[in-house]
């Protein structure tokens, strides 16, 4: 089977979990002109981010207050960048896979067991771009058909999906501990941590304990 039909396969159910969200965020801007939305799922490309970014238009907030923000809630990709340093350094057009590494992109690279010297280029930026595509083209879609449709319930796809990515990782890497400490840490943060500062807390304390005791993972 062609490689490239194999990354489009693997990609289907991201397609699926963007094609619901990104629809769902052009009707939320779709008071903007849809070339913007376009502009903006392009050069942000970040989904929470770009969800808060219309309201700060909106609101009017400053651009110290937007960066805090959006630098907190991208804060996880700097350890998808240290997962897979190594393997970045070999690619030819890395720029590019650095710009497009999403949560989903990250978890559907690590869940491949196939990766090799003559593929890697191809794996990596082929399966970026098809999630960047989807994403893109479902924000204009959505824009484009305005607030003709309810979209209320559908954020949940997000979720859903990240379940079914976490499940597919760890089907290649079954470190019970290292989910075990996942879903402790992510229910004691909901007591310990603010709301606004969960994901960057909880991620902040997980990485210490992986450091600290390191033997044990």
């Amino acid at each position: 089977m062609n490689l490239k039909f194999k990354i489009f396969q693997s990609t289907i159910a991201v397609m699926m979990g963007y094609a619901s969200l990104g629809f769902a965020f052009g009707l939320y801007g779709a008071s903007m002109p849809s070339w913007i939305m376009g502009i903006t799922s392009v050069m942000v490309y970040a989904g929470s981010v770009e969800f808060l970014l219309v309201a700060f238009i909106v609101s009017g907030a400053n651009l110290w207050g937007i960066f805090f923000i959006s630098f907190l809630l991208n804060f996880r990709h700097f350890f998808y960048t240290l997962g897979l340093l190594e393997e970045i350094k070999k690619l030819k057009f890395r720029y590019y896979f650095i710009y497009a590494l999403s949560d989903e992109t990250y978890a559907l690279i690590k869940s491949r067991n196939d990766i090799d010297d003559t593929n890697r280029d191809l794996i990596f930026n082929f399966t970026a771009f098809l999630n960047q595509i989807y994403w893109v083209f479902s924000v204009i879609l959505g824009s484009i058909l305005g607030s003709n449709l309810n979209y209320k319930g559908i954020e949940f796809s997000l979720a859903a999906l990240f379940g079914v990515l976490s499940y597919e990782v760890f089907k290649r890497d079954k470190n019970n501990r290292v989910a075990m400490l996942g879903f402790g840490v992510g229910i004691l943060g909901l007591f310990l941590f603010p709301l606004h500062y969960y994901l960057f807390c909880s991620l902040i304390l997980v990485m210490l304990i992986l450091i600290i005791f390191k033997r044990l993972f």
